[in-house]
């Protein structure tokens, strides 16, 4: 498939994702659009040992392992972040109308764009072609060269980085948290799920090395088997 039919399809489903819920007015877009950030973060922290426990339990699953956990915490924590929203503010904000039309779309095209990325690095722990349906890898940065994947990506690494707070050198706190866990540390994530899916293009090698010369790879994701 030609990447400029995938980057078509992807502005399509962001625009109809912004106007489904800028329909919502600008109270109920602001809720979805946090509800998405919090369901993503949850998600993107907790479903590595989740997809673990899957895969060594439940071998026929191994393969899939990532992408299951991954939509499913993902979706599953949007609908209870969105019924916990829907149930303690249930009213409608009022507000002035520059403000309400301006809020509804920004919420709205943030939500849209956010739910979109998270989307896309699901899609990436599919155990499919390397290259997803001859358009999407590491380097693409769908739609349009933008990387929403890259982008939601490097937000969690810097929510999960920045979250708690530092001490110098000599601190006790410091020295015992140190080597907390900071989600994708080397930022290979998106070349790590690349090597783990198993076809490749007859003839050639589409695996990618590390990002850092001398670096070990990060441990392959926990569906797919790599290509040697």
């Amino acid at each position: 498939m030609p990447p400029w039919v995938v980057d078509l399809v992807i502005t399509v489903l962001i625009l109809g994702m912004t106007y489904a819920l800028s329909s919502e007015g600008a109270w109920g877009a602001a809720l979805m659009f946090f509800d998405v950030m919090f369901a993503g973060l949850i998600a993107f922290n907790f479903y590595e040992p989740l997809a673990r426990l899957l895969a060594e339990n439940a071998s026929a699953f191994a393969n899939w392992a990532d992408l299951i956990c991954l939509f499913f915490l993902f979706f599953l924590s949007l609908v209870i972040l969105r019924v916990a929203t829907d149930q303690l503010a249930p009213g409608i904000v009022r507000l002035p109308g520059p403000v309400y039309q301006i809020g509804r779309l920004v919420f709205a095209l943030g939500a849209a764009l956010m739910t979109t990325a998270i989307l896309l690095c699901i899609f990436q722990t599919a155990p499919v072609h390397k290259k997803i349906l001859n358009a999407i890898d590491y380097q693409a940065g769908p739609p349009w060269g933008q990387g929403l994947d890259r982008k939601w990506l490097a937000f969690v690494q810097f929510s999960t980085g920045n979250t708690f707070p530092t001490y110098d050198e000599s601190h006790p706190f410091d020295q015992e948290f140190k080597r907390a866990n900071v989600f994708d540390p080397k930022g290979s994530w998106l070349i790590d799920h690349q090597n783990a899916r198993p076809y490749q293009t007859e003839g050639q090698d589409d695996s990618v090395p590390p990002p850092e010369a001398g670096a070990a790879a990060a441990p392959p994701a926990a569906g797919a088997t790599p290509t040697p």
